[in-house]
């Protein structure tokens, strides 16, 4: 994962434990280490925060 990339990664995991504060770090860690599994073999890389984010709030919604 490129460095750009991490940071963005961070701050996602930040925003999401900023809404949720019910999870922890580990928790929000491990949604976003599977939310990346689906995008390792993408090639263009610019959006891949943004779409992690989006998959981790839906499933977040979809239990509430």
């Amino acid at each position: 994962m490129a460095k750009d990339e991490k940071i963005a990664m961070a701050e996602v995991q930040d925003s999401i434990l900023r809404d949720h504060p019910e999870l922890t770090g580990g928790d929000v860690a491990a949604m976003i280490a599977r939310a990346l599994e689906d995008f390792d073999k993408g090639t263009i890389r610019e959006f891949v925060p943004l779409f992690v984010e989006r998959r981790i709030r839906a499933q977040l919604a979809a239990e509430n």
